[in-house]
């Protein structure tokens, strides 16, 4: 196993292990009911929920899932689409429709 990364918040943790999940990648989080707690105090240490990798010969995939995982967060176009199946309006960030599951770019399902 290999650490790809930390948080003060398992819930941000368990979003990008669900990510990586569903690409095939096997995770783990350690630490997982110490999140957020101060830790030590009089050694200055925070325990933080981590991430781990379960396969060693995915954490470079993984690491590149994470990056585009952050991206994604990070991009913020505003603009709500509308699925060509059904017509329901979805937020930007949603890769299908809520309604009707059809992808974003009116692929065939």
């Amino acid at each position: 196993m290999r650490k790809l990364c930390e948080s003060p918040s398992l819930v941000e943790l368990r979003l990008i292990a669900n990510y990586l999940e569903h690409a095939g990648v096997k995770t783990a989080i350690l630490n997982e009911h110490q999140g957020g707690n101060p830790g030590v105090p009089h050694w200055a240490l925070s325990v933080w929920a981590e991430l781990w990798i379960s396969n060693e010969h995915q954490f470079e995939h993984a690491r590149g899932l994470l990056q585009r995982y952050r991206e994604e967060q990070q991009r913020s176009g505003g603009v709500d689409w509308v699925c060509a199946g059904c017509k329901e309006t979805n937020p930007d960030n949603f890769e299908f429709c809520w309604q009707c599951g059809r992808p974003a770019h009116g692929a065939a399902i």
